[in-house]
């Protein structure tokens, strides 16, 4: 009975023991996944890349909305003055156009009686020219009646208006009125560009019949595009006239293009939202009418340490840092560094908790992610 007490503590003092080696090793092990050893030649044959945080300005960001567009000015709806049958057009959507360029002609035969009443005009005018002169002489020389001289003044008063009604007709339809009066008439008219441009919509064809007024075509000049952009109420007083933003075209490209405040709206519409004009600064690039863009406001510029943005990493919901702890002849050992930052700019990403670290700590630079992953 006495032996069997014996062997039993025996047991229970070996078990014991086991535990305690055993919570030691959980204990170590757990300390030991915050470091991380590398050796030269890992060090070397991975590329990695070490180096210190730098002092860097980061600005608060805001979203806004809009689309590329051009200047009202730059922007011509073409029509008529008249009704017309359309005899000729060769223009396409996307066409380039110069002002003074012909294009479309239009027919109709009220076009000849339009001549024909200024050509009329003209000569009514001539005869009550010459009748109005020869009577003012007479009443001057008191041979006839004052009611005699001014019914013939009446008379010249409404043929000169109705002369210079009708060669303003001929003007508005880009006829020669001096051509005209020698009987050069024509059942034709062109429509001429306004402005140069693209043609970027025509609701024109071949014998189509175009009302005075309708729309034949539009006329964009994309050398003068801007932005339409909408910034909210909230966001409005941290914009100024002359701001600098960037903006991207997020349907064609990740591109980042630069651009300017130009002009901001003087009132907020129904969505409680406020109009902005930008200008890019890249002339080059073909931007078209009708893109959306996304754009990108910076506030509350700031400076704090910072690192390369490929120098952390993501590891369950947390962000790390490698810091370099030691390096010997053999390697070097890094410390995983839990850390709260944001999003980057221009390649780099500061270090919102930077009490945990100084100007003169090293850290992995490059090959940060392969380094954790593979030490969990």
């Amino acid at each position: 009975m006495k032996r069997y007490i014996y062997i039993t503590l025996v047991i229970l003092n070996l078990t014991l023991m086991s535990c305690g080696e055993k919570q030691a090793e959980s204990t170590e092990e757990k300390s030991d996944e915050n470091f991380v050893e590398l050796t030269q030649e890992q060090f070397q044959k991975n590329d990695l890349a070490i180096g210190k945080p730098e002092k860097r300005t980061f600005s608060e960001e805001f979203e806004v909305t809009g689309m590329i567009d051009v200047p009202p000015k730059n922007r011509a709806a073409v029509t008529s003055y008249f009704d017309g049958y359309v005899t000729e057009t060769e223009l396409l959507v996307g066409d380039k156009v110069k002002k003074g360029d012909v294009l479309v002609k239009l027919k109709h035969p009220d076009f000849i009686k339009v001549q024909q009443n200024y050509v009329e005009a003209l000569s009514n005018m001539k005869y009550l020219s010459s009748e109005f002169k020869r009577k003012q002489n007479l009443f001057a020389d008191q041979i006839i009646a004052q009611k005699v001289f001014q019914s013939t003044k009446n008379d010249y008063l409404q043929a000169n208006a109705k002369l210079a009604s009708a060669k303003e007709q001929i003007k508005l339809m880009n006829l020669n009125p001096e051509e005209v009066a020698e009987g050069n008439f024509t059942s034709e008219i062109k429509i001429f560009a306004p402005i140069d441009g693209k043609i970027s919509k025509l609701n024109v064809a071949q014998g189509k019949f175009v009302g005075k007024s309708e729309m034949i075509l539009e006329i964009l000049d994309v050398d003068h595009v801007h932005l339409e952009l909408d910034v909210f109420e909230k966001d409005l007083l941290k914009i100024q006239k002359g701001d600098s933003l960037r903006f991207e075209i997020p349907e064609i490209s990740e591109r980042n293009f630069l651009a300017y405040v130009r002009l901001i709206g003087a009132e907020i519409n129904e969505n409680r939202k406020v109009r902005i004009h930008a200008h890019p600064l890249d002339k080059d690039t073909n931007f078209t009418v009708g893109m959306f863009v996304n754009a990108y406001f910076e506030t509350d510029s700031k400076k704090q340490l910072a690192l390369p943005e490929t120098a952390f990493t993501e590891l369950d919901d947390k962000t790390y840092v490698l810091k370099l702890e030691e390096e010997k002849k053999e390697g070097f050992k890094f410390k995983k560094i839990e850390v709260e930052t944001t999003a980057p700019q221009n390649g780099y990403k500061p270090i919102l908790n930077s009490e945990m670290i100084n100007a003169n700590s090293q850290f992995l630079t490059k090959g940060v992610f392969d380094i954790v992953t593979s030490a969990n």
